[in-house]
């Protein structure tokens, strides 16, 4: 594992190009966002824009994910740093590629993973209300968020019973827990789509079972990750929220982001070629 996480930092190394696209794709993203949400209600110009939102997340998906994995294929530790330039160039040039080639593939992919994360939330929720009762809390932190003034959020946390906060706690954690699971194999199946030729739902159950199949290493990549994000935290606190600081947290988030996927696309990568190494050999003994 530890020489996948090598591996995987100096691809991001060799590759920080890849971040240029993410960055424009999340600039563009905010942008509507906060024009649809300043707007209020859902009138058709919001509508197509919010459908529009939606092809173009599934379009920077197939791009940018293809990139990744282009990046991943095209490493070698041996080259120099004039082709190493050379071939990030070159698996950039590739991004509409990437789209016009997995766009399909992508979209049948995230409708999939609506679909089960709409479930996972729906059973998350039924465990919770049996587990620490109906979220009471929520009524109070309306009246937080709707409070103007510090005096008056004060006195809306105090009228918040311990036992409210420890549901609240609860809820939280157990929303996380399956949050972090879920995209774990999101990006498992992603690269799944990505490495394989296979169809969208033998890509899911390939994903699937490698994710299972390598619990030791997948635990290790979701512990890993967790802590390059808490340190991501802190350093975000520390660089406040300033001009300057919201632009390096910005830049940070889009380091991080990069590098997960990269991980995760090379942990695929090296198990199923470790996978079909030992079929080939199965297949040479007989």
């Amino acid at each position: 594992m530890l020489n996948i996480v090598k591996k995987s930092f100096y691809i991001l190394k060799n590759n920080l190009i890849f971040i240029q696209p993410l960055l424009l794709f999340l600039l563009i993203f905010m942008t509507a966002l906060s024009y649809i949400l300043n707007r209020g209600g859902m009138h058709i110009p919001q509508i197509i824009l919010c459908i529009a939102i939606i092809l173009m997340i599934i379009a920077f998906s197939a791009g940018w994910f293809f990139i990744n994995k282009e990046g991943i294929i095209l490493y070698n530790p041996e080259d120099d740093k004039d082709e190493t330039a050379k071939k990030a160039v070159q698996s950039f040039k590739k991004f509409f590629e990437g789209v016009g080639a997995d766009f399909l593939k992508i979209m049948g992919g995230y409708i999939i993973l609506a679909v089960i994360f709409t479930g996972l939330m729906y059973l998350s929720a039924k465990f919770c209300m049996k587990v620490f009762g109906e979220p009471k809390f929520i009524y109070e932190l309306q009246k937080i968020a709707a409070a103007q003034s510090q005096a008056q959020v004060l006195n809306s946390l105090n009228t918040v019973s311990t036992e409210d906060k420890l549901a609240f706690s609860g809820w939280v954690l157990v929303f996380n827990f399956i949050s972090s699971i879920f995209n774990y194999f999101v990006l498992l199946y992603v690269a799944a789509i990505e490495f394989s030729n296979s169809n969208i739902i033998k890509s899911f159950v390939q994903a699937v079972k490698l994710g299972f199949k390598n619990i030791t290493g997948s635990i290790f990549i979701l512990f890993f990750m967790f802590i390059l994000y808490f340190m991501l935290n802190i350093i975000s606190l520390a660089l406040g929220t300033g001009a300057f600081g919201l632009f390096a947290i910005i830049l940070l988030f889009c380091l991080y982001l990069n590098y997960y996927v990269i991980l995760v696309m090379c942990f695929y990568n090296e198990k199923t070629k470790i996978n079909s190494d030992n079929g080939a050999e199965c297949i040479g003994e007989n």
